[in-house]
């Protein structure tokens, strides 16, 4: 916009002051966003008020035209003095220009004050890493300048070396849960803000805002993931790693045997124990040989601990057994471990019908309630209808046991955290042994003895496996055969699901076919637990691995008229031919 002036008349020095009209004769107020302009005029804009400008007139000269340009600023106020002395036939034209910049992506909304001293801002960017890493922090800074649009970037730096101390890290790993995973699917770009002024500025005090729609946010339910997507298709980690003596060319033993009253940690001495437990029973069976009568008095209808190098087992002293000889006499007891409280003559026999739906660790649960064990169900889990198992005159023992083997299932029993476990009488199949991990791998220099038979009965491949008025009936084949050899068929209360029916199937058709049950002794290690039932064990020979599913397992331990002290344990292992 330019303002032109043309003077008319002289100059008299007692006429002031000079008027300007725009337009009409008549004095008419300025539009809203003019300014008015004379010898002293002020423009005013926003808050606080620009410096006064004056412009002192000396008319000497011609008709001259003088123009004035504001251009649109937000920059720091500068005070300007306009001199235009009326001598020459230029003019002086000052231009004042404000480009607007931002150096960084702008999201949702912005509010920016239009000032004329504009306020430094920053913010400041903290990401943690992991579990409160010291990350460095770094400031954008944006300063309102007058001058060319700058440029500013940021870096974020890792530090190297950390700070962990104090600092503990759990890394979980297995099966996760499903959750809604979200992610925007269009990022804001980086660049610039450019604003465009076409009207008239304003007198009122104001703010402009900008904004802008948000990024598309994509939400799906699956499984978190990280490097690889959460619903891809990976396989689980396989962490099983068998217990394996070391070779050695001498094996240096200390053996020990304690044996203590638990009730009061009472020391009970005694000469020679057998511990002994198969699959199919709830409870483990033991021997012990007193070394006197007293001991043995101190030991009758008491729970007692039995250490035998460093593993310790639980057994209760029930019935007695003493054997007099000329000049010797001898006093033992036979025992059960500690599960055996949970049946005849500690535990009274009860009926049982489950009187709504549950299922068959809520069953187990049932039958456990009060007792004080815990249970550990290692089965697959399926829905029992209401009144669809029921059981009379049975100890809490006897038909937890019932129950498993209904579906295929042996009890492994912890008895020093008092936990019962279900797991398969077959862990692995024993015609898919050669692609099993073992649990156990023996060689032949901690092999005392070792001796083998066989048992020949019918192979099976099929079998049919019902339940009775709410159960299921399934046919349950062998992969990879016809199934067309058939066991007999098998009935049980139990049998409310196609899970329940395949798992009892299943155990039926790995009963049937030929045998070789291999009987080995070995040693009792720091590194060779007792073998439990259940457990698949390998047998190396040279270079060959064999494997068996543990079938029994039997501890001795005795002290000879010298002193000496002998510990072995026997395992009974059964394999198809």
């Amino acid at each position: 916009m330019t303002i032109s002036l043309r003077f008319t008349k002289a100059f008299y020095l007692h006429q002031s002051p000079l008027y300007i009209r725009f337009g009409d004769t008549d004095p008419v107020d300025p539009p809203v966003g003019k300014k008015e302009i004379g010898i002293d005029f002020i423009t005013a804009w926003f808050s606080p008020a620009l410096t006064e400008q004056v412009t002192p007139l000396v008319w000497t000269s011609i008709n001259i035209t003088a123009s004035i340009e504001v251009a649109y600023s937000s920059a720091d106020s500068i005070a300007v003095n306009l001199a235009a002395p009326w001598q020459s036939n230029n003019y002086e034209q000052i231009d004042l220009t404000c480009p607007l910049s931002v150096s960084n992506s702008v999201i949702n909304s912005v509010q920016m004050q239009f000032k004329t001293n504009m306020q430094v801002e920053h913010e400041q960017f903290i990401l943690p890493w992991l579990n409160n890493l010291d990350v460095e922090q770094s400031q954008l800074v944006l300063p309102w300048k007058t001058g060319p649009i700058v440029e500013k970037s940021w870096q974020i730096d890792w530090k190297v070396n950390p700070d962990l101390n104090s600092n503990e890290f759990v890394i979980y790993y297995g099966e996760t849960e499903k959750e809604y995973i979200c992610y925007w699917r269009n990022h804001p770009f980086k660049g610039y803000v450019n604003l465009e002024f076409t009207g008239p500025a304003t007198t009122h005090n104001g703010r402009l805002v900008m904004r802008f729609n948000n990024p598309d946010k994509v939400c799906y339910w699956g499984l978190p993931g990280g490097l690889v997507r959460g619903d891809d298709d990976v396989p689980t980690i396989d962490r099983k790693i068998p217990i394996e003596p070391q070779i050695r060319n001498t094996y240096i033993m200390q053996p020990t045997i304690n044996c203590v009253r638990v009730s009061d940690d009472l020391k009970i001495l005694i000469n020679s124990v057998n511990y002994s437990i198969s699959r199919g029973q709830f409870s483990a069976t033991c021997n012990i040989k007193f070394c006197s009568r007293i001991d043995f008095e101190r030991a009758l209808g008491q729970e007692l601990r039995i250490s035998l190098n460093g593993y310790e087992f639980y057994v209760i002293c029930e019935q007695p057994s003493t054997s007099n000889r000329f000049a010797n006499q001898s006093y033992s007891a036979s025992c059960r471990s500690r599960f055996a409280l949970l049946s005849n003559p500690y535990a009274r026999a009860k009926n049982y019908a489950n009187p709504t739906a549950k299922t068959l660790a809520g069953i187990m649960s049932d039958i456990l309630v009060n007792t004080g064990w815990s249970l550990d169900n290692k089965m697959i889990d399926y829905p029992i209808p209401t009144g669809a198992f029921t059981y009379t005159n049975l100890t809490p023992a006897a038909a937890l046991l019932s129950v498993a083997k209904s579906i295929g299932a042996i009890l492994d029993i912890n008895d020093a955290t008092k936990t019962v476990s279900v797991v398969p009488a077959w862990p692995v199949m024993p015609w898919d042994t050669d692609n099993a991990i073992c649990d156990v791998i023996l060689n032949d220099s901690i092999i005392l003895e070792h001796s083998s038979s066989q048992t020949i009965s019918q192979e099976h491949n099929a079998v049919f496996v019902r339940g009775e008025q709410q159960g299921v009936a399934c046919k349950i084949k062998r992969a990879g055969t016809l199934g067309d050899q058939f066991a007999n068929d098998v009935v049980d209360t139990l049998i409310t699901h196609n899970q329940a029916a395949r798992q009892r199937g299943t155990c039926e058709l790995a009963n049937s076919g030929k045998k070789q049950n291999t009987t080995i002794r070995t040693k009792l290690l720091d590194d060779l637990p007792p073998i439990r039932p259940g457990m698949l064990v390998g047998i190396t020979y040279t270079d060959s691995v064999f494997k068996a599913t543990c079938d029994s397992m039997t501890i001795n331990a005795s002290i000879s008229d010298q002193g000496a002290i002998t510990v072995s344990q026997t395992i009974q292992v059964v394999s198809n031919v």
